[in-house]
């Protein structure tokens, strides 16, 4: 799919047909040594697919199979992604780790009413969007980082982001900064309960 004169490559995981659709999307990015690969390979995007939702994980320009660098706005990127026929008007729940926070954080303070959740994992640039306008984002988010992550995200976040009124945190034990590989089942199981309540 073109997005922004870039030739973005994706995989998408649909709920079989035997299985009702919940309505609900995922939309799974990535950190810098990661791919899309990376969550179909974890199992995430299958086990999501499973319970009924629709997910759509994305090669960010200039990695994975996705050719080319972005030089523009990183957060109309993401916009055109959402209203894209990807997710069909659906108003995903957006995974955000490490690296992609430069898409994701601008994203979130601009456009928090096309998502129905935020679940960033201990993402870079998140003072790139003031406290004053993140106290305003009401979407639903799941701060997520490991406790042995060394990075300075793993405290930057949290901080920064905590201001979000309908936020919570989520220290992961016995993990790193790619707190998911580390323990996909605690992450799985956050996911699960996450898309439960959204979807309420």
């Amino acid at each position: 799919i073109m997005f922004q004169g870039i030739s973005m490559f994706f995989r998408k995981a649909l709920p079989s047909t035997s299985m009702k659709s919940s309505g609900e999307a995922i939309l799974l990015l990535h950190g810098r040594s990661f791919k899309s690969e990376t969550w179909q390979n974890l199992g995430t995007m299958n086990l999501m697919a499973g319970i009924g939702h629709l997910v759509v994980a994305v090669d960010l320009p200039g990695y994975g199979e996705t050719q080319g660098l972005y030089h523009g706005d990183k957060s109309k990127f993401i916009l055109s992604i959402i209203q894209s026929e990807l997710l069909s008007g659906i108003h995903p729940v957006l995974i955000s780790p490490s690296m992609s926070g430069e898409y994701s954080v601008k994203f979130v303070g601009e456009h928090a009413d096309l998502l129905s959740g935020f679940i960033p994992v201990a993402p870079v640039a998140t003072s790139s969007v003031s406290q004053d306008i993140l106290q305003t984002v009401k979407v639903p988010t799941l701060i997520v980082y490991g406790e042995n992550d060394n990075t300075p995200m793993a405290k930057e976040a949290p901080h920064n982001l905590r201001i979000m009124p309908n936020s919570r945190e989520v220290p992961l034990k016995d993990a790193g900064h790619a707190a998911y590989l580390d323990q996909p089942g605690v992450f799985h199981k956050l996911l699960y309960n996450f898309m439960e309540l959204v979807h309420q």
